[in-house]
């Protein structure tokens, strides 16, 4: 990805399937079923492959491989108007979530607009004026009928930056294909991906994609706040007005610094302060990286009145948390979590802390941050992994404490996809942990609710570590949660059918664990040494008598641990 958002957009180029309209899954359909009319064998989904290019060029591609021959244009006219057919044929093509937002940014902006598709559908391009009204003013289009070449060669970009009057180096590209990604690229375009199709991130990272959304929803709300006001900026001005601090100073990482801070370019607060930038990675999270916070803060002049800004995911909410802690005997803080684990887990709850001596949160302290900003905004150039990853702690929540925030998280793809929803699920988990932290500030008992799923998960983890096949930690803690779920069921009464609901919707969501009964002893010791137990070689757990009904202090004998390992395999094969 590139070092940031230009600052400057003159016009976007935008593609039209799967941008627009998620019309993908008809093409490839309509592909598939006149190349099999033609006896002609293809995988429906390669054709997301191809998106952007002619159609006449697909038909070439596709008949040089799997036939041996080449189609003269005629006979190229004449099968692509059999698939246009085809794909009429399936009806109204729905309109893609988040574009009439995106469109409306631009606009808003006042940033020219033109269309730019590998497409010839007359079904989709007759309709766009009645369905996208004033988004692409006459003569700003670029289609199949157009060009000589289609993409992944540059000349559509290029013809779609000479019809906005701009230089290519001036224009933003919004694309969901690789190949559109390598067009756009090539023209010199700043280019955006969305992956609204099956094709995987890394495709897109692979042609060299400046910024990765995962929907055009999350596009639309991160380009609102980019292009009008940035609600966080304006909430940490207002913060920071109100605690009136002698000194600021910004705690940050490097690939946060990149990707996130830009967006912080209108804060005043931040206009004068001094800035951290912390490598990024566990390796980091160590007593050097504190000491460089310390001295940025001794340079700064720093007192017991001043403020550290912590803005980035967990590694940096922690360290930044502890170095406040200790200056001075306890300095302010403010977090701003970048990550959604950070923001529903380590940002919030006042547990600071460093590793040490290969132990991680080692060392630390208990303090609590002033204020936490929780926004969906810097989540949205996550890859879909590291979102769900962080995701579990929220399915955590709701099992714990609110069964109706828990039936809607289940719909996992929905609520990811929709940055206003996935922004009010992250607040409300906070402030079921807020309470629960108020009540319990040093974890002596009620908080231990919180580690629901975490005994079993730590177990998960730290094997996978030690076969270096690591899981993240909440691919960890979720597969943790189905063990504790079927421990809730053996030993507190918890629905069977809750149990096989959370199993389904694991196994679509999250990458398996791996494990075989042989790895049942060591899973085992790994939750009896686990550093919450409460006593010595008996594994502590958190259960549940029903969703939003949770027992601390759990402690089952070996032979239910067992059996409980014995039924998650099974429901994970």
């Amino acid at each position: 990805m590139t070092d940031r958002f230009p600052e400057k957009i003159c016009a976007a180029l935008i593609d039209m399937d799967g941008v627009l309209y998620d019309s993908m899954p008809y093409h490839a359909k309509a592909w598939h079923q006149m190349m099999a009319e033609q006896g002609v064998k293809t995988d429906p989904d390669e054709f997301f492959l191809y998106e952007g290019m002619t159609g006449e060029a697909t038909i070439r591609l596709i008949y040089r491989r799997e036939l041996g021959k080449d189609v003269t244009p005629q006979e190229a006219a004449e099968l692509y108007a059999r698939k246009s057919e085809i794909f009429a044929a399936f009806g109204k093509k729905p309109l893609m979530k988040g574009a009439d937002r995106m469109l409306r940014a631009f606009m808003e902006a006042g940033i020219p607009r033109v269309l730019v598709t590998g497409s010839g559908q007359a079904s989709l391009l007759d309709n766009l004026c009645s369905e996208y009204p004033g988004a692409f003013p006459d003569g700003m289009r670029v289609t199949a009928h157009d060009v000589k070449h289609g993409k992944p060669d540059p000349e559509p970009y290029l013809m779609g930056a000479q019809k906005a009057g701009v230089a290519p180096a001036d224009c933003i590209v919004v694309e969901n294909a690789p190949l559109g990604v390598r067009a756009g690229k090539a023209a010199g375009c700043f280019t955006i991906a969305v992956t609204t199709g099956p094709i995987p991130r890394e495709e897109f990272e692979k042609e060299g994609a400046d910024m990765i959304f995962p929907s055009m929803d999350a596009f639309a709300y991160w380009l609102e706040s980019r292009l009008g006001a940035n609600p966080m900026a304006a909430q940490l001005d207002a913060i920071v007005a109100s605690l009136a601090p002698a000194t600021v100073t910004v705690v940050t990482d490097g690939n946060v610094e990149r990707d996130v801070m830009p967006a912080f370019a209108s804060s005043k607060a931040l206009s004068s302060a001094n800035k951290v930038i912390l490598s990024p990675g566990e390796d980091h999270k160590n007593i050097e990286s504190a000491i460089l916070i310390w001295k940025a803060l001794e340079e700064a002049g720093a007192t017991r009145h001043s403020l550290v800004v912590n803005i980035g995911g967990g590694l940096v909410t922690d360290i930044g948390g502890f170095a406040a802690a200790t200056y001075k005997r306890g300095i302010r803080f403010v977090n701003i979590p970048t990550t959604l684990l950070g923001a529903v887990d380590a940002a919030t709850g006042g547990k600071t802390g460093i590793n040490f001596n290969g132990l991680k949160n080692e060392i630390g302290a208990f303090h609590l941050p002033s204020e936490v900003i929780i926004s969906a905004l810097p989540l949205a150039t996550l890859s879909h992994r590291e979102i769900v990853s962080g995701y579990a702690e929220m399915l955590k929540t709701g099992l714990i404490a609110d069964e109706g925030l828990y039936r809607s998280l289940l719909d996992v793809d929905a609520v990811i996809a929709d940055g206003t929803r996935l922004e009010g699920a992250m607040k409300r988990c906070v402030e079921i942990k807020e309470d629960v932290v108020r009540q319990d500030p040093t974890e002596k008992g009620l908080r231990k609710i919180l580690n629901f799923g975490h005994t079993a998960g730590h177990a998960f983890e730290s094997l996978a570590i030690e076969r270096h096949k690591p899981l993240a930690h909440g691919e960890a803690v979720a597969h943790g949660m189905l063990v504790e779920l079927i421990l809730s069921h053996m030993l507190k009464g918890f629905p069977s059918e809750e149990v096989h609901r959370y199993a389904s919707m694991l196994k679509e969501q999250y990458p398996l664990t791996g494990t075989s009964c042989a790895d049942t002893p060591l899973l085992i010791a790994l939750m009896s040494h686990d550093k919450k137990n409460a006593t010595t070689g008996r594994a502590n757990f958190t259960l549940l008598r029903s969703v939003g009904d949770p027992e601390i202090n759990c402690e089952p004998s070996e032979k239910d641990i067992e059996a409980a390992l014995d039924i998650y395999r099974d429901m994970m094969g």
